[in-house]
């Protein structure tokens, strides 16, 4: 049962209070009962009537309800840390301690039983504009805190306010990460050797010739002597491969192809990549037996990812058909079929005929593992911050507490960050949690929830697009990190530039002293449905899906001079794989991917996919109901 349909299972709500229960029941999973099984109902005691900690039911004994029919009624249980006093007192310590009245969270703190979160009290006090801090007091801080998210800052001003003969302070306590491990949305290294210092020199220079476009430049960089014989012939051919790219990429096919070939000779195994350049290279020269055989190798290749090889089996099966081999095609879309949720899978999934039906694992949390969650002090705190409204902070500690729990615990984990509604928290966990081994079987899309959360954002106009582009959008922009901010200062869950949020609103202290309101996520989100909107009439037809991602990744200048420049023929897959950035080919295909697998979970329909499953462009039309 999806999230979606949870809503069946809650009770009708009268008070505000209900209301805010109801709330939060719908994001979670629940244990059934044994007899009739009947789903069990859970309410919560909230920070907030929009988000806060869900209750859990367990079964045991009690009387009887109407709801239960007169059966057995439920014990409900509600997973907090603070009790209510608690709670009231660190809300008006950290008010106070905000507006710089410490005497005054002075004395309410005294009154407090549970202390776990004086560390984020005195993070605020400490680098608050209303105190001085001494370097005394920064040490104290790190020597209990130093585990605690702002660590880092409170190092750092610990270290200028340090006198000179003092002892230095505790350093941060490393944040440890996990690795993702989802084998159809992960996007792995094709290479596992690691490189020599001079290799990491070389490759710099050339990615940089690459990034121009002037692979000739690059070519001849590498055929020097001193370049050449400081390489070993593997590194000297991967350092190639970037080579018969950037040829490829400047329209430069035979070129690009008789390099590859060059390169395939002696590491075909080595330098997968190759036989994918030299794959695209012979298709838009029309060679598509040479084309066929090159995406065959690239999806049988054992050393490439899930992604690589989707596109590998792809594109043979399209090259088969053109070179007049249509018996080959349904075994080359059964291997990428084979790697689920991948761009390319899913097209291939629907071009042998089966629909897109995606088997969600849902997670579940009972009292035994909230329970054994919360013994890590991470957690603790962050139930804690849930009930007095510090989302941003309780998000922080959860995000740091997954490199450390273990992974049997990663399920509970994604179940609670699913009812305290923090998606980035789901989305985190979920890309390193194995699911279960039952759900490991061929042709099946198996996927865990937490890896595409539905979060409660809305835009403040309401939806003039589908909830499920949004989605996809704010999944592969920020993460539903609401507070990111990109190198190139784009902000919050849309990733937004300033200056295109001054374009949208005519608003031009959003260029420079209000952008930081755009980390507002209903702020942020309403101008990204406006700016999508915006877009939808960049390329040709309106509403090309591949298009209006490009031009929003890449903006829709760069979008009508790839259009000028690119022989794609009319092909919509090969217009993906001309484009000149690198970063941009990737977005399309994750960001249309996100669409296709949100709109399916959304029960919505997936036009677009049967468009391009077709060969045609994919053209958005709104859903009903969005």
């Amino acid at each position: 049962m999806s999230r979606m349909n949870r809503g069946a299972f809650i009770p009708s709500a009268t008070t505000v209070a209900e209301q805010a229960y109801c709330a939060a029941a719908r994001r979670i999973a629940f244990w059934t009962l044994p007899f009739l099984g009947a789903a069990l109902f859970a309410f919560a005691s909230l920070a907030s009537p929009a988000h806060a900690g869900t209750a859990l039911v367990s079964a045991e004994s009690g009387g009887a309800s109407a709801e239960s029919g007169g059966q057995q009624a439920t014990r409900i249980w509600s997973p907090e840390i603070l009790s209510g006093n608690d709670r009231e007192l660190y809300r008006k310590i950290f008010a106070a301690t905000e507006r710089g009245r410490f005497s005054q969270a002075d004395q309410l703190t005294a009154k407090l039983k549970d202390k776990r979160l004086m560390g984020h009290v005195l993070h605020v006090k400490y680098l608050g504009p209303h105190y001085r801090t001494q370097y005394a007091e920064l040490k104290a801080w790190l020597a209990d805190y130093n585990d605690q998210p702002g660590a880092d800052k409170i190092y750092k001003l610990a270290l200028r306010k340090r006198p000179s003969q003092a002892a230095r302070p505790a350093t941060p306590e490393r944040r440890h990460w996990r690795q993702p491990v989802h084998a159809g949305y992960a996007v792995d290294d094709e290479t596992a050797e690691s490189p020599s210092p001079r290799f990491r020199e070389i490759d710099r220079e050339v990615r940089r010739m690459v990034r121009q476009g002037t692979g000739e430049a690059a070519q001849a960089y590498v055929r020097r002597k001193n370049v050449h014989t400081a390489l070993t012939s593997l590194e000297f051919d991967r350092v190639r491969e970037r080579i018969v790219a950037s040829y490829f990429l400047e329209g430069e096919d035979e070129k690009a192809y008789l390099l590859a070939s060059d390169i395939l000779q002696k590491h075909a195994r080595d330098v997968p990549l190759a036989d994918w350049y030299a794959g695209l290279a012979a298709w838009r020269m029309e060679n598509f037996a040479s084309a066929a055989n090159h995406f065959e190798r690239l999806a049988q290749s054992r050393h490439v990812s899930g992604w690589s090889k989707a596109a590998g089996g792809f594109w043979a099966a399209r090259a088969a058909l053109a070179a007049g081999e249509p018996e080959k095609v349904a075994p080359f879309l059964e291997i990428a079929a084979d790697t689920g949720a991948t761009f390319y899978g899913i097209l291939a999934t629907r071009q042998l005929g089966r629909t897109l039906h995606i088997e969600w694992v849902e997670p579940r949390l009972d009292e035994a593992a909230f329970r054994k969650l919360t013994e890590n002090g991470a957690v603790a705190r962050a139930v804690a911050l849930m009930q007095i409204g510090k989302r941003g902070l309780a998000r922080e500690e959860l995000i740091r507490a997954h490199g450390v729990l273990d992974p049997s615990q990663d399920q509970a984990l994604i179940a609670l960050a699913a009812a305290y509604d923090l998606p980035a928290v789901e989305l985190q966990v979920a890309n390193a949690a194995w699911l279960p081994a039952s759900a490991a079987q061929k042709g099946r899309i198996v996927l865990n929830e937490g890896l595409f959360p539905v979060p409660d954002y809305k835009p403040s106009t309401g939806y003039k697009v589908d909830q499920a582009l949004l989605l996809a959008f704010m999944r592969q922009e920020s993460k539903f990190q609401p507070d990111a901010t990109s190198w190139a200062g784009a902000r919050g869950l849309m990733q937004i530039m300033p200056a295109t949020a001054s374009h949208i609103t005519r608003d031009r202290t959003l260029a420079r002293a209000n952008k930081d309101k755009l980390l507002d996520p209903t702020f942020n989100i309403t101008l990204g449905q406006d700016y999508l909107t915006e877009l939808m009439g960049a390329g040709e037809p309106y509403g090309n899906l591949f298009m209006l991602t490009t031009a929003y990744n890449g903006g829709p200048g760069n979008l009508a001079r790839w259009m000028a420049s690119m022989d794609f023929k009319g092909d919509p897959f090969l217009f993906i794989e001309s484009i000149p950035a690198a970063e941009t080919r990737g977005y399309i295909e994750r960001v249309v991917t996100n669409f296709w697998i949100y709109s399916e979970r959304l029960g919505q329909p997936v036009g677009s996919l049967d468009a391009s499953a077709s060969g045609t462009w994919p053209v958005y039309k709104a859903a009903a109901g969005r």
